[in-house]
């Protein structure tokens, strides 16, 4: 998860609790606010793209040159992303069976965890640009590693490395964006961010579908080369951003702070019931697509779907609605994203498949960006890498729970499931709405 700049604090406030935000739905005139409402319209958000346009692309240009090079260094760095979809194939075509497989992925998914709370202390103490050239160059090794692996024993050791290096960099990429991005910006920086990383996703599986014809070692080596280029471009492009003392750069210090942090506490469990609800799209929602008797090949063009619309419609949505109240437009996207299961209720035809994934859409491009832009708010300058980390342990947490939980659901009553996840939003949504 990826957070960003707070307010200034004293030295006190840093150690121990974060200022909180000005009250979320006090109406203020001023444009730039990213938490408060502005003048009421009641004109289409179409419409009201066409008339900011040219303001929308001087918030583009008015981000800093920094952010832009992370933002090019993320989308190389998604588009190599090419052995983790193909793993388990990897695995099985290797003469292992699909439990034996399973194992590798349960590991990289615990290093991934754990990566967490090394990646958060990290970020921290040795400052942003270090751990993200850390973490790229030492998952470029292990995805070496694995190409040379062949039993699935040494597999599943070599994965669990390589989740828990490759994944350490995470809360330092969102503890840089707090660092060089000014509070009105970021959730127009979030919404780039997240375009970069869809768009670099929605190319790089389908390169890597063709190299795997030829030979998984292809795989692993662009993946490789890809981390390799941005661990330089941050090793010697990003700067270091804020670095905290080494008697504050515990998680027993940062843990008193979030203790005490109301708002942030609450976020972090909303991440946890959202984490169910998005895990769906990729375990139960495919199965349900194949039990419901439709082709395969549209599985596939339906998940994409979220992919292509969050790259066209994010980035200008979150210009458009950038005045409105946050936590509004996270208990409306929460709500989307947990009711959308409603419609696969029964025996859905194609057509309620595409208009689900529409409408969970929507709940993402709603309330994504402005969840991480939420939490940096609610972050101290000082524990900002082990914030960030703090909320990637929820997500990661209700991401492991909904692994095992629903798909067990799913086998005995796959309505069951869509009705636990419409109910999970609602709590999400009431959670972040309460004062």
């Amino acid at each position: 998860m990826q957070t960003w700049r707070s307010l200034r604090m004293t030295s006190e406030s840093r150690s121990v609790c974060p200022a909180q935000p000005e009250e979320w739905f006090t109406p203020d005139t001023n444009h730039h606010s990213l938490f408060t409402t502005g003048r009421a319209s009641f004109r289409s958000p179409a419409f009201l793209f066409l008339l900011t346009m040219p303001a929308f692309f001087n918030d583009l240009r008015a981000l800093p040159r920094p952010f832009w090079v992370l933002v090019g260094a993320t989308f190389v760095n998604r588009f190599g992303l090419f052995v983790w979809p193909f793993l388990t194939l990897y695995i099985t075509r290797s003469g292992h069976s699909a439990s034996e497989a399973s194992w590798a992925v349960a590991a990289y998914s615990t290093g991934s965890f754990c990566a967490a709370f090394l990646g958060g202390w990290l970020a921290d103490r040795l400052g942003r640009n270090v751990t993200l050239a850390l973490s790229a160059l030492g998952g470029a090794a292990c995805m070496m590693a694995l190409s040379q692996a062949h039993d699935w024993r040494w597999l599943t050791g070599i994965a669990l490395i390589t989740g828990l290096v490759s994944e350490a960099g995470s809360p330092a990429g969102s503890a840089l964006v707090q660092d060089i991005v000014p509070e009105h910006q970021r959730v127009m920086a979030y919404a780039v961010l997240r375009f970069a990383i869809n768009l670099g996703w929605s190319f790089g599986p389908a390169v890597a579908g063709w190299l795997a014809e030829s030979s998984f070692f292809w795989l692993f080596a662009v993946d490789a080369a890809t981390s390799l280029v941005f661990g330089i471009i941050a090793w010697t492009c990003l700067p270091r951003g804020e670095r905290t003392a080494a008697h504050q750069a515990g998680w027993g210090i940062a843990w008193a702070s979030i203790r005490q942090n109301k708002p942030f506490l609450t976020l972090a469990l909303t991440c946890a019931l959202v984490a169910w609800i998005f895990r769906q799209t990729s375990s139960t929602f495919p199965l349900h697509f194949e039990h419901s008797g439709l082709p395969a090949h549209w599985t596939g063009t339906v998940l994409a779907l979220n992919g292509v619309m969050i790259c066209l419609l994010e980035v200008p949505l979150a210009s458009v609605t950038r005045p409105w109240p946050v936590r509004v437009m996270l208990a409306l996207g929460y709500l989307l994203m947990g009711g959308s299961y409603l419609l696969l209720i029964g025996k859905p035809g194609l057509p309620i498949f595409f208009l689900m994934m529409i409408v969970f859409t929507l709940g993402e491009m709603f309330a994504f960006s402005r969840q991480q832009a939420y939490a940096a708010s609610l972050a101290p300058d000082a524990m900002r890498g082990r914030y960030a980390g703090f909320l990637s342990l929820s997500w990661g947490l209700g991401g492991i729970i909904s692994s095992i939980a629903a798909l067990h659901l799913f086998e005995n009553s796959p309505d069951l499931v869509w009705m636990i996840s419409a109910v999970l939003g609602l709590m999400a949504a009431g959670m972040i709405l309460r004062k």
